[in-house]
């Protein structure tokens, strides 16, 4: 009975690690703010949302060479999204995140793109 608690208590900790702010790559005091954006969605009962947002936005362009990509969870008890980088990202112009929300929360990140 203790080992089927302690594995609860190892994967409460590791969901707790993945929903939480996500941060891919490394600002340098030369680069740029390219994306500074709050995306917000409501939440659903009893639903995972699965998100995607791209940089740049469809039918846009982007010429800087992305440097560091920062999800901040903005809600307080860190019941933000799990965060996945699936394209692109730190060396290229476009990057493609995919945000899970945990059943029947919201959304509530701020976006934000460094460049050089």
């Amino acid at each position: 009975m203790k080992i089927i608690a302690l594995v609860c208590v190892l994967f409460a900790f590791i969901a707790r690690a993945y929903s939480a702010s996500t941060t891919w790559g490394v600002q340098n005091t030369t680069d740029i703010i390219v994306l500074n954006q709050n995306i917000q969605y409501p939440a659903v009962r009893n639903t995972v949302q699965t998100l995607y947002f791209n940089v740049p936005a469809s039918y846009q362009s982007n010429s800087k060479v992305i440097s560091a990509i920062y999800l901040q969870d903005q809600f307080k008890n860190s019941s933000g999204p799990t965060n996945t980088l699936v394209w692109g990202g730190p060396g290229w112009t476009f990057a493609t995140i995919q945000m899970k929300t945990q059943s029947s929360y919201g959304l509530n990140v701020t976006f934000l793109v460094y460049g050089r």
